[in-house]
């Protein structure tokens, strides 16, 4: 996981703060991760704690929508489906806009 990342041992002990013999201890299974260094891994990695954990093979955390975007999701499941559409070609439309800029 580490190396999917181009990151070193030493360089990720340094971020989550502690040494990286301690460190080579929990990846090589000498000793258990406390719980609270499995979170700053994730953050520090780019890689959810699921994955982490071995619960998931997506390594990329979860997208959190803004509160707009949960809108905007409610609203396009409240629409009758030939609605859907006409609103996911208008997206498309605008995509291609940005693409040309």
């Amino acid at each position: 996981m580490i190396d999917d990342r181009d990151m070193t041992q030493v360089a990720l002990a340094e971020k989550i703060g502690i040494r990286q013999n301690t460190l080579n201890g929990y990846i090589k299974g000498k000793h258990r991760f406390p719980q609270e260094i499995i979170a700053p891994i994730a953050r520090t990695l780019g890689v959810s704690t699921d994955y982490i954990f071995g619960l998931t093979d997506i390594p990329d955390p979860p997208m959190r929508l803004t509160k707009t975007e949960q809108a905007m999701i409610q609203v396009l499941r409240s629409l009758y489906e030939d609605q859907q559409e006409a609103v996911h070609n208008q997206v498309q439309f605008f995509q291609k806009q940005n693409q040309r800029r």
